[in-house]
């Protein structure tokens, strides 16, 4: 079995490809990310084989410390058989049988106990949810021309600001931010408007590269309609960024957040039970209904970045288990 180990500024993750949902997220140190996933792997191998799906791990692991992209990790890259699709899809099952269990079990006032970080039980459970909305934006393919793909990312977002449901939709933040956000189709077309420009300027050399994801600031006018002019200013700006790609294709992973902005005005329910419920759901669905190609499928963003049905088999498990766990600390947390 490969373990993957990859480093951020502050904490150490771990994964195992080979087996859906071995992964271990934020360990402090490399050898606890190591220890971790490695515990995982074996427990989720067993659980396989449980369900009629043997996975061989072999006799010895071999570590490897990886600093190309994580999309690139080439065991992530292997096409899923249908049979190991439907032992994922029984398992994700079982996996949120147990989360469902843990929330039942809650004493009230639980949800909203502050272990010290900010990350209640409530916020947490959000937060795995809104793991699900990034893995069906994954699932979906891009076409394989960069310029074409920008293109109609552009398009799809000002279709859903010009033609979807009206009013303020509440999704969760980035990490860093404690509480949903409240977005409607004029805020995300403000806030899509600025992030073009910041990287015009920045392109010109007028500004540092935009800080993603934008600025998510309420404004005085955001719950009236975008005109048709800011409409149009979005695609006019885009066709300017993909000629500024030509010269530096940073800038395509923009057509990545075009579908980011476009998803803030997805009505999920409003309940955090209900959310959790309703997103997995949906994930669960769209993957079930994949055929054997495109279990097979790499998808390739304008920028690069690749996706495959095997890495959101390891999001809906190994993503899950890892806060289940922690919403289980803080559980236990002395009050």
């Amino acid at each position: 079995m490969r373990l993957y180990v990859t480093a951020s500024p502050a904490t150490w993750w771990t994964t195992a490809p080979q087996v859906p949902g071995a992964a271990a997220e934020d360990a402090p140190t490399r050898e606890e990310a190591i220890a971790r996933c490695r515990t995982r792997a074996h427990d989720e191998a067993e659980a396989f084989r449980r369900l009629g799906h043997p996975i061989e791990l072999g006799d010895a692991d071999e570590v490897i410390d990886w600093t190309l992209p994580w999309w690139l990790i080439p065991d992530s890259l292997i096409p899923t058989p249908p049979a190991l699709l439907r032992a994922a899809m029984t398992r994700v099952s079982e996996v949120a049988a147990e989360v469902d269990e843990f929330l039942d079990s809650l004493p009230k006032g639980a949800w909203d106990r502050d272990p010290g970080d900010g990350w209640t039980i409530r916020r947490t459970l959000d937060h795995a949810a809104g793991g699900f909305g990034i893995g069906l934006r994954r699932l979906e393919p891009w076409p394989l021309d960069a310029d074409r793909a920008q293109a109609e990312a552009a398009r799809e977002l000002v279709a859903r600001l010009k033609n979807g449901e009206p009013g303020a939709f509440e999704q969760v933040g980035p990490n860093q931010r404690p509480s949903r956000v409240r977005w409607t189709p004029r805020k995300v077309a403000r806030t899509v408007r600025s992030l073009q420009a910041a990287w015009l300027a920045h392109l010109a050399g007028e500004g540092p590269a935009p800080p993603l994801p934008h600025a998510d600031d309420d404004g005085p006018d955001d719950d009236a309609r975008p005109a048709a002019d800011e409409l149009d200013a979005i695609l006019v700006a885009d066709a300017a960024l993909r000629r500024a790609a030509e010269r530096d294709p940073r800038v395509r992973a923009i057509a990545s957040w075009y579908r980011y902005y476009r998803d803030r005005l997805v009505p999920w329910p409003i309940g955090v039970r209900e959310r959790w419920l309703a997103m997995r759901s949906t994930w669960q669905g769209r993957l079930a209904a994949l055929g054997e190609s495109d279990l097979a499928l790499i998808r390739v963003a304008p920028n690069g970045q690749c996706d495959t049905v095997r890495m959101q088999l390891g999001l809906g498990l190994g993503h899950v288990q890892e806060h289940l766990e922690q919403m289980k600390r803080t559980a236990r947390a002395p009050t």
